[in-house]
């Protein structure tokens, strides 16, 4: 699950706490906390999930995508992406304008001894170029970079663009391509 939350809602009984436009990108873990706390809950869910995949797969790297909540509130700490079961930190930041030094504030929140990997970012509240500045400046604390790639190559966000927001993409993949080789490789047309 990307960006699980901890949240009740025990009338609605909804386990999607909102839409970000058409698209639900989060989910409660519970709906009812029965008198745990949410530390508990998270360290329950992710035990089990880790367990489910080392019964299968003894190799492969576990982490779960999770929303930096001390950008928001600046005395959280980290909670869910923390778990000593995983083996990183994967953290979704996506800078305000004028704010980055914010970013890189709330990024050091989560320096907890093992890698981080910004692994969802996009310049949608910040330009291109303040991205970037969040880039150069989480070099010491990041391991790696991951952004959107929504399938669509640069030439053909080049050939057609109709909207804003694939106006938006283009210039984010292009961004992306000059910051990282394999990046270049991935959206190019073949």
């Amino acid at each position: 699950m990307n960006e699980p939350v901890l949240s009740e809602d025990k009338k609605g009984r909804d386990w999607t706490p909102g839409a970000f436009g058409d698209r639900y990108f989060v989910q409660r873990l519970t709906l009812d906390f029965a008198g745990r706390t949410a530390e508990q809950i998270a360290d329950a869910w992710v035990s089990k999930m880790v367990a489910a995949v080392r019964a299968h797969d003894r190799q492969h790297l576990i982490t779960v995508g999770a929303i930096p909540w001390a950008l928001t509130w600046p005395t959280a700490k980290p909670g869910i992406e923390a778990n000593t079961n995983l083996d990183f930190l994967s953290l979704h930041f996506y800078p305000k304008s004028g704010e980055v030094n914010k970013a890189l504030k709330a990024l050091a929140v989560y320096d907890v001894g093992r890698p981080i990997v910004i692994e969802e970012m996009f310049p949608l509240n910040c330009s291109t170029a303040e991205l970037d500045q969040f880039v150069e400046g989480s070099r010491p604390l990041a391991a790696g970079w991951i952004g959107f790639y929504w399938g669509k190559t640069i030439a053909e966000y080049k050939r057609k663009t109709e909207s804003i927001a694939e106006g938006m993409t283009l210039g984010w993949l292009e961004y992306f391509s000059r910051k990282s080789p394999q990046m270049a490789a991935l959206t190019a047309d073949k």
